[in-house]
């Protein structure tokens, strides 16, 4: 883990191309960190203008006084050059930020910059962000250091992007709605410092009570899943990850010049670690807001307060398809001492229609009566401008009574006629909402945040110890990247993992005193052949001996192979597939899903991220399409989920200790409800 405070809380700043010339990017950091207020010692580093000017150095290393952070926005292929003179000479520098473009992100050429900036940083043990980044903002100590302007209003919301741009746009976005950060970090083509870095500084960041991201790519999976472990079940995570498509990925490697990501892993990391993953720029924006205003939702039963029957219906329909929020129950006592502030024509059930005529007073009598009763509930006060209604005052009230009502959110729905009263709740921190599905979609994930994170327990940090397994080695050792039935069997069995029956020949002369059960399946035992059936190297129901010399003759000729197994047939059942890939990202990921016939139609499977637990295993299983079967469905029996979820958890302890594996194919497993014990028939390890 990385120490950066110094880096986003410097007491010296040396911008390396600064300029007295305005409009040039030297020049633009120079204000800004100026009309910010910090008030620490800065540093201004050209060559050009060392002669003719005091306050400007030509290098670095002439600097013989501490310097904490370095600004570079100086071309290119200069950045390096620049970064080891900082390093080596006078006072070390550790910290840089790298705001100039032409890396990665532009060609061969730019690569090769930045595994030079790399190397650098791993030498002299650095710390870089970007580079082609914007820079980042800690509006506690009003620094501005990027080349955007704008008022560095505190809040409780860090950003942290790999788009410079959208940064800039948040923020001028932030300026209209009164909404302020604890940090905005652009971490740009994360050469050194990446998400995880800046993430594992944020947790013990004391100003920072919710993250949101930007990512077009994860660099570091371990890094990443450890660092938010640490932080999602006490403050909130919202990630918006692009490049979900073949075309938008194409699109982030001329961006950023990464390259494209497995999005289904992505989105299994992001549920196990109680993220929460928006996707699009008005969800991220909508949670922001809403966030900005008010706390995490202490509860998931919902009161609306409208003035308008549509409005409370369309609110009421958003939250009767939810599983994560429902509408509040009101108490008998409460309905009775909200009617005598209510003409008869209103309604004191949820949602409260103060209806159309409602002036501020009504308003102002029914928010107050439900802050003596529902204090802690989220609650929407709905909001149009019908001619008795004056939603300037309605806006100060609910200013008002803000403080009494800390989940209080509204929708003043309109246009020229709210215009002074949103100026009034943006002023007064109030999240406006231009129609309720959206402040309802906000609450909706921000109660299943909360949930899981109540009902998480964690999970294991404890690395697994790595270890060669023999049988493992000898196979590595004669150049062979799939092991043997036998191999494969006594592997799985050091972890409790059974294979079916079956007995190993190259001959029928083998099968002599073996005894074999009728009806049973051949099939190849050969490394060179992973896909039997396109190679037509097992054949199935083979009902007697001279069946069954048959077949081995016929898919010898047919394969040209020489060790077979034979296989009792299984009795018919429920066929699933259990694998494991190693990510390049995430390391090991374990599928589990539908097999059979079906399998490549229905694409029914369930994703799993070790570090796995039995019961977390079990309630993923519970996400698959056909689990209404495997828990008994109408009647019939249901499956032994925890010898599933056994397998599935002894399957990811086989991945984390030998790293040699790539891959491990289980299919099918096939499963009973009758007593029966579930039976393996095929599996595969592929060594890498």
């Amino acid at each position: 883990m990385k120490n950066i405070n110094s880096f986003f809380s410097p007491k010296s700043i040396a911008i390396v191309g600064a300029s007295p010339k305005s409009g040039k990017l030297g020049n633009v950091l120079i204000e800004n960190i100026k009309k910010g207020g910090w008030r620490g010692k800065l540093y201004l580093v050209n060559p050009k203008y060392a002669k003719s000017r005091k306050d400007y150095f030509s290098n670095l290393s002439k600097i013989k006084k501490p310097v904490d952070l370095v600004l570079a926005a100086i071309p290119a292929p200069l950045v390096g050059e620049i970064i080891g003179d900082g390093a080596k000479a006078g006072p070390k520098i550790k910290n840089f930020v790298i705001i100039s473009s032409g890396f990665k992100e532009s060609g061969i050429e730019g690569k090769k910059l930045e595994e030079n900036l790399q190397k650098l940083a791993q030498k002299y043990d650095l710390n870089i962000l970007g580079p082609n980044c914007l820079g980042f903002t800690n509006p506690k100590e009003k620094l501005n250091a990027t080349f955007t302007d704008g008022n560095l209003r505190q809040g409780n919301t860090a950003i942290v992007s790999q788009s410079g741009a959208l940064a800039v746009a948040l923020l001028d976005w932030a300026e209209n709605k009164n909404i302020g950060f604890s940090k905005i970090v652009s971490i740009g083509n994360k050469t050194d410092l990446d998400e995880s870095d800046v993430l594992n500084y944020l947790v013990r960041d004391k100003n920072t009570k919710a993250i949101a991201l930007y990512l077009e790519d994860i660099k570091n999976g371990s890094g990443f899943m450890h660092a938010l472990a640490g932080i999602t079940h006490r403050r909130p995570v919202i990630v918006l990850k692009a490049g979900k498509t073949s075309i938008g990925q194409k699109a982030i490697t001329s961006h950023t010049g990464s390259l494209a990501q497995n999005e289904e892993i992505i989105e299994a990391v992001f549920e196990k670690l109680n993220i929460i993953s928006v996707s699009n720029i008005e969800e991220f924006q909508d949670i922001i807001y809403y966030l900005n205003s008010n706390p995490v939702p202490a509860k998931k039963e919902i009161l609306i307060l409208t003035n308008a029957g549509g409005p409370g219906v369309m609110a009421t329909d958003f939250i009767g398809k939810s599983k994560n929020i429902q509408l509040l129950n009101l108490s008998p006592d409460f309905k009775e001492e909200i009617k005598k502030y209510l003409p008869a024509s209103a309604s004191a059930h949820n949602p409260i229609d103060v209806i159309g005529d409602a002036r501020p007073e009504r308003y102002q009598k029914a928010l107050e009566i439900i802050a003596k009763k529902y204090p802690k509930y989220p609650i929407i006060a709905i909001l149009t401008p019908q001619n008795q209604t004056d939603p300037e005052k309605v806006a100060l009230i609910v200013a008002k009574m803000k403080k009494k009502l800390p989940n209080l959110s509204v929708c003043f729905m309109g246009g020229e006629k709210i215009a002074r009263a949103k100026i009034i709740l943006e002023k007064n921190k109030i999240s406006n909402f231009e129609n309720p599905e959206r402040v309802l979609a906000v609450i909706e994930k921000l109660a299943r945040y909360r949930e899981n994170a109540q009902a998480a327990n964690g999970f294991d940090h404890s690395e697994a110890i790595p270890k060669i397994h023999p049988i493992i080695k000898k196979a590595l050792s004669e150049k062979r990247n799939v092991l043997f039935w036998r191999e494969t069997e006594n592997l799985f069995r050091k972890y409790t993992i059974q294979l079916t029956q079956s007995v190993s020949c190259r001959n029928i002369s083998d099968l002599k005193d073996k005894k074999i059960s009728f009806p049973c399946a051949l099939k190849t035992d050969d490394p060179a052949i992973t896909h039997r059936w396109e190679k037509k190297a097992v054949i199935l129901n083979i009902q007697n001996k001279k069946e069954l010399e048959a077949a081995l003759e016929k898919i010898k000729k047919t394969t040209q192979v020489e060790n077979f197994l034979v296989q009792p047939m299984a009795a018919p059942g429920l066929e699933l597939i259990i694998g494991m890939k190693r990510d390049p990202v995430f390391g090991p990921v374990i599928l589990c899903g539908w097999g059979g016939t079906f399998t490549e139609i229905f694409k029914d499977k369930a994703i799993f991220i070790p570090p796995l637990t039995q019961r977390g295993i079990e309630s993923k299983l519970s996400q698959l399409e056909i689990f209404p079967i495997l828990k008994g469905f109408r009647g019939e029996k249901g499956y032994d989920i925890g010898a599933i979820s056994k397998i599935i958890l002894n399957l990811s302890k086989i991945a984390s200790e030998n790293l040699e594996i790539k891959e491990i194919d289980i299919n099918p497993l096939m499963i009973y409800n009758n007593g029966q014990k579930g039976i393996i028939l095929d599996a595969k390890i592929f060594l890498s």
